[in-house]
């Protein structure tokens, strides 16, 4: 009796495991946001009188979908190179931005944009230095791809870029730059390394232009040939179309999303200040990975004046009982409507393949569709906020990734 029921334990413990984490049908969920920009009437919004740097509130309505992710990425779209901080043309921000990103629930950095060298090679090394200290995963540079492990599915990340500004002694810092050669080399090295799905993240495109350029559709079909499974794009600074493809059996099974365009910045115009939180879920099937629950959200950079000082935040606009009675000013609220109409009818035009996840909480319980996402809070039931990142940051130490494979060159200044 007694080795009858060793071996039951024995036979529990090596196969119950296998039987529970076994990758057909497991899922992870992956969450993007646009473009984080930072010009220079941010930095000056974020400055407190005591020296200190605030920007937790920036972000407090979207951290519950963040959180909801196993995974969120966002284009990083600044340096944290230390003062004199700087917006646009050459950007530097102050490191508790980059604090306050990953106290939001972003969890992974794309590096490899135009603005990664705009303090060049040394304020680049030392982006990405605070990056690590923080310990956040980040791609594109030094570190060209990682794989993240999550219910049993392995998914590649991979990060390029057009250009990278003042990349002037490109030897000297490595950056992924759209080349279908080195593309195709790293695709290869994931699988080598046992990736199940990759996901590859696109600075590319045409500056404030709503449809794809030809350059973007035919890299996309590329990549989709190479085996991609997503394609997430940014550097527009405005939301562009979203392509799916089915299988036979109607599932999806490649996403385009050519630009979610900007997640927070003081860009003037009403489409570079509406942008797309992309949500979806990789399922492993028998035939391969499959993207399910795919849907995007609209967010508002709003900028409130109080005092004489203008603020920033990332707001939720899905449904407008969400903000009336918070924006006092009527011009704010018709240039959302008019705003949304718009954007709403183009997507609808070029994306019928997917969905738009309206926030209010009464949608959200009749509409079958989210039936597997948890439940939330109205947006303006605010939670309490998180003291403020203090200035005096962590010092840089040596991080090492957990749940993740690297691609090579992860040494540099490391």
């Amino acid at each position: 009796m007694a080795n009858k029921i060793r071996t039951a334990l024995v036979f529990t413990m090596i196969f119950l495991p296998l039987m529970v984490f076994s990758k057909d049908g497991a899922r992870v969920r992956f969450c993007f946001a646009g473009d984080l920009m930072q010009h220079g009437s941010q930095i000056r919004s974020a400055y407190q009188p005591d020296g200190t740097y605030l920007y937790d509130t920036c972000f407090s309505f979207v951290t519950d979908r963040f959180y909801e992710a196993d995974y969120t990425a966002m284009n990083i779209e600044t340096t944290f190179s230390g003062p004199p901080y700087t917006g646009y043309p050459s950007f530097s921000s102050p490191g508790q931005l980059a604090a306050a990103v990953k106290k939001a629930g972003v969890n992974v950095f794309l590096t490899a944009n135009n603005h990664i060298l705009d303090k060049g090679v040394r304020g680049a090394y030392k982006t990405l230095e605070l990056y690590d200290s923080l310990g956040v995963y980040h791609i594109g540079t030094t570190r060209p791809w990682i794989i993240l492990e999550k219910n049993g599915i392995r998914t590649a990340l991979l990060n390029y870029t057009y250009t990278g500004n003042n990349n002037n002694r490109k030897d000297s810092f490595r950056l992924n730059l759209t080349d279908t050669s080195l593309i195709r080399e790293h695709i290869r090295q994931v699988r080598d390394k046992g990736a199940d799905c990759i996901i590859c993240c696109m600075h590319w495109g045409v500056e404030y232009q709503m449809y794809p350029s030809p350059g973007q559709r035919q890299l996309a079909r590329w990549l989709h040939q190479e085996g991609v499974t997503a394609v997430i794009g940014s550097h527009p600074h405005v939301p562009q179309s979203i392509d799916i493809v089915t299988d036979p059996e109607g599932k999806t099974s490649f996403m385009a999303a050519y630009s979610l365009g900007n997640f927070i910045s003081n860009q003037p115009e009403p489409f570079t200040r509406m942008g797309m939180i992309l949500c979806f879920d990789i399922v492993l099937t028998k035939t391969g990975p499959r993207i399910e629950s795919a849907w995007y959200e609209w967010i508002w950079t709003w900028r409130p004046a109080g005092d004489g000082e203008k603020t920033y935040l990332a707001l939720p606009v899905s449904d407008e009982r969400l903000y009336r009675e918070a924006i006092k000013d009527r011009s704010d609220s018709e240039l959302i409507g008019k705003t949304l109409k718009t954007l709403r009818n183009f997507m609808r035009e070029t994306s019928p393949g997917i969905v738009e996840r309206k926030r209010y909480p009464a949608y959200e319980r009749k509409n079958l569709y989210f039936g597997i996402h948890p439940s939330i809070l109205p947006v303006w039931t605010r939670q309490p906020i998180d003291p403020p990142v203090k200035t005096k940051l962590s010092p840089i130490k040596s991080y090492s990734q957990g749940r993740t494979n690297q691609g090579p060159g992860t040494g540099g200044n490391n």
